[in-house]
């Protein structure tokens, strides 16, 4: 009896835990770190963000470190606000979040009145640091609007990702009723690929 119980615990956690890790890939994170004019840690600093279009948003504070993070957030755009005691607040807009990647918004304080704001404007990333791998975006209006040949199958638009072979398929024609197709990226096999659609 005792086995039965300790095997319906496991398995009620392990389901406990892949429905956390499936709901992860459906939001992005927001970080970064707020540093004062001497590349020190700034803690305390209040930090919000905000989606102009959906009206979502978040506070936090930094840590010791001067480190914020802001978990599973909905895919979006979205604007931020820093400030801390002594300092002149830090602002950026168009800060785009999506789905199963880390955005990083570092703020860079300078000293002076809380009422005086530094306004920047989002830049894209030349190295995402913040994860280990190696992958692409297609938006939807890409999705949609692209002219891709044969069956309109999603497969094909990884057609269009950097170092990615033409697609073909998997076996004869005849042999592959779904037309499912299959893709070499840099190289890799086939099975190495891991396609997600709205992050899951």
């Amino acid at each position: 009896m005792s086995n039965t119980r300790s095997v319906f615990v496991l398995l009620s956690a392990s389901f406990l835990l892949a429905g956390t890790a499936n709901a992860q890939v459906l939001y992005g994170n927001l970080v970064g770190n707020v540093t004062d004019p001497q590349q020190a840690a700034v803690t305390g600093a209040a930090v919000s963000i905000k989606s102009p279009s959906t009206g979502y948003s978040v506070d936090t504070k930094t840590d010791d470190r001067g480190v914020y993070e802001i978990r599973n957030v909905p895919p979006g755009v979205y604007g931020i606000r820093i400030t801390a005691a002594g300092f002149t607040s830090f602002e950026a807009k168009d800060i785009l979040v999506a789905a199963n990647n880390i955005a990083r918004v570092d703020a860079p304080l300078k000293v002076g009145n809380v009422s005086e704001t530094i306004t920047v404007g989002a830049e894209a990333a030349q190295l995402q640091t913040d994860k280990s791998d190696l992958h692409t975006d297609i938006s939807s209006k890409e999705a949609t609007q692209i002219p891709i040949s044969g069956y309109r199958n999603f497969q094909s638009l990884i057609d269009f990702v950097p170092g990615a072979n033409p697609s073909n398929f998997q076996n004869a024609t005849t042999d592959t009723p779904a037309r499912a197709l299959t893709t070499n990226v840099n190289g890799a096999a086939r099975n190495s690929n891991n396609t997600r659609i709205d992050g899951a």
